[in-house]
């Protein structure tokens, strides 16, 4: 009996040595060997397979280069032989996300911790042997694996078995062996980070774009994209090449968060774009969906984030293009393209994930170029952010455009309205003339006329146009027009007439007016919510009246008021009032009376230089007993 078990024991070390791989060292200086044997496999978790005794002739094998086994949690053997070295090492490449891995029976290492399931993206891993373990002769390396499960698609290096990744050897040969590896596995991402890198600039670009900048909205909106995706890209670099070996699930919320930020901002640009505001709805269940994907565990959490930030953007950016191209312009054409390949490659690239994900086939998301790598979505953003530039390019031109085109109807309008203000060569014996006009912007709201009336009378009609810029000067020039043609001189038929003028033409707005017939001893004043005229400093009580354009059966009263020699009128525009200081302090009405008794100059300066906001309007009127010019 004894000789018939020795005669087994033989027969099973002849089998298994005939199915060995044989190393043999025929270098001088440090070497490596590739492990590319026969390996085999099991599915399950039974420690006892870690045994070099365990007969693993009937597990399945496993070909090198080939696919990994589809289960989540198996065991992989390789049988070989190895000459003698002088420092034994083991280096394994990306075979799995998590493992524990035994010689000879004894474990020596680990990647991530199966048992546990931290998983790690996989790298090459090398390992130091005990002299006493890798001794010339016959060894067995056992694999004990844990695999996230099969067809997980993930933005990082995949679990692989390639020829020449497993080696042994001297351990400095290794780790130069390791080195070769991760920069050959590097090379053909190079172009794909150089391109990232590009956008990350440009995010930055379009994020500080100045508030001057057409449509600064949309462009800053895909700015914020790009740096979400520089953000996402970033993580993906950090997980396969970082000098830490961090868990997957450690930087994942980091990863999630530049997918959040490119999945919505991607919505806001959509339509920022189109000038449109975000149905509230859209924003909700764009919101709703991209965040509930977020707390799915690692790794799974990586392919709802890839499948929310494709899925999102594509169907919104497709709708919204389809609603813009009933424009039928070619701007709108144009544009539909633009979005239409970004919600095709964002639509390819999520049906190409999730078929990977249930059914295992890998379509192809990546474009070979020489031997370097370019995603889809990349050579997608290599076509849109120069479209984007050229964009911004095309509407600033336009708005540059336009604004020259403005500029020279506003000036040709501040022109027009100069002509409108009282000539200089304006007589009025017996008084001295003084005004000054200094409106916010080319055309100002504020107006005063003075027209020479019998008997060396002065009609002084001081007012202001509720509004500003072109509309309000279009009403003052009506006004001025209106003023010219008057029928009488009395103040409250001229505001009667004013009155009916305006009633067709504010459009929901008002003017303040003051009319003043001067005479050569007595003044009489009508006031229709204007600010009061100051006598000598000190406000005159004129009757409250209702502003112009606002009543048609508004009437107004008027006051007599007698003149003394040297007495004096002024009127001042709420422009002077209302000056606002850095502080956002007002002048207000008591500075307003102090400045009262100055020139008509000198007060206009005081309240540009405490900080003009509204046209501002001085004029003074002084009986004197010789004819002076307009000032």
């Amino acid at each position: 009996m004894p000789c018939i078990w020795r005669g087994v024991v033989v027969f099973c070390f002849t089998a298994l040595c005939a199915g060995a791989q044989t190393i043999i060292n025929t270098e001088s200086g440090p070497w490596t060997a590739a492990l590319d044997g026969r390996w085999r496999w099991h599915a399950g978790e039974d420690m006892q397979w870690a045994s070099a005794a365990f007969n693993d002739a009937g597990w399945s094998p496993l070909r090198v280069p080939g696919p990994l086994p589809p289960n989540r949690h198996y065991w992989v053997r390789l049988h070989f032989q190895i000459g003698r070295t002088s420092d034994p090492g083991l280096l394994l490449g990306p075979i799995a996300w998590a493992y524990d891995v035994f010689w000879d029976g004894e474990r020596i290492g680990s990647f991530g911790d199966p048992s546990r399931l931290r998983w790690f993206v996989p790298r090459w891993q090398t390992y130091h042997l005990p002299t006493n373990l890798a001794m010339p002769g016959s060894h067995v390396v056992a694999i004990r694996v844990a695999q996230i499960g099969p067809g997980v698609a993930l933005p990082t290096r995949q679990s692989r078995v390639y020829a020449g990744d497993n080696r042994v050897g001297d351990l400095a040969a290794l780790y130069e062996a390791a080195s070769a590896r991760v920069r050959a596995d590097f090379q053909p991402r190079l172009l794909n980070l150089l391109v990232d890198f590009g956008f990350f600039l440009a995010g930055i670009y379009f994020l500080l774009l100045p508030p001057s900048v057409s449509q600064g909205a949309a462009f800053r909106w895909f700015g914020i994209v790009l740096l979400g995706r520089a953000i996402v890209v970033m993580c993906e670099f950090y997980l396969n090449y970082g000098p830490l070996n961090l868990p997957g699930n450690s930087i994942v919320g980091l990863l999630w968060v530049g997918v959040w930020v490119s999945c919505l901002g991607t919505i806001e640009f959509s339509y920022a774009f189109f000038r449109r505001p975000v149905p509230f709805a859209v924003r909700c269940v764009a919101w709703l969906l991209a965040t509930l994907a977020a707390p799915v565990p690692f790794p799974y959490s990586a392919i709802t984030a890839r499948l929310a930030v494709l899925l999102i953007p594509a169907v919104v950016t497709i709708a919204v293009a389809a609603v813009e191209v009933r424009k039928r312009t070619l701007d709108a054409g144009l544009t539909l393209v633009l979005f239409a390949v970004l919600g095709a490659t964002a639509l390819y690239n999520a049906v190409a994930i999730g078929i990977q994900v249930t059914h295992g086939i890998s379509a192809p998301i990546a474009i070979d170029i020489g031997g370097f790598w370019l995603w889809s979505w990349d050579a997608m953003y290599l076509v849109w952010v120069p479209a984007m530039a050229m964009q911004i390019h095309k509407t600033n031109l336009r708005f540059r455009d336009e604004r020259e085109r403005l500029r020279g109807e506003m000036e040709a309008a501040r022109q027009v309205q100069e002509l409108l203000l009282p000539s200089r060569s304006i007589r009025a014996p017996g008084f001295e003339i003084e005004a000054r006009y200094h409106p916010a912007a080319e055309v100002g709201g504020d107006f005063f006329q003075l027209f020479p009336a019998v008997s060396d009378s002065l009609l002084v009609v001081v007012g202001d146009v509720s509004g500003k810029g072109m509309k309000a000067g279009l009403l003052v020039s009506l006004i001025v027009g209106a003023l010219r043609n008057r029928k009488s001189d009395e103040p409250r038929c001229v505001l009667t007439e004013l009155n009916a003028v305006l009633l067709g033409s504010s459009e929901g707005g008002f003017t303040t007016c003051c009319c003043a017939l001067f005479s050569a001893e007595t003044v009489t004043i009508a006031n229709a919510g204007h600010l009061a005229p100051y006598r000598n400093g000190e406000e005159v009580a004129t009757p409250p009246g209702l502003p112009l354009g606002i009543d048609a059966d508004a009437h107004w009263i008027e006051t007599n008021i007698e003149l003394q020699s040297r007495d004096r009128l002024l009127w001042v525009s709420d422009g002077v009032v209302e000056a606002r200081n850095g502080k956002r302090d007002l002048l207000g009405f008591q500075r307003a009376q102090e400045l009262a008794t100055r020139s008509a100059a000198e007060i206009a300066q005081a309240a540009q230089q405490f900080g003009q906001e509204d046209d501002i309007t001085v004029v003074s009127i002084t009986r004197k007993s010789v004819q002076v010019h307009v000032a």
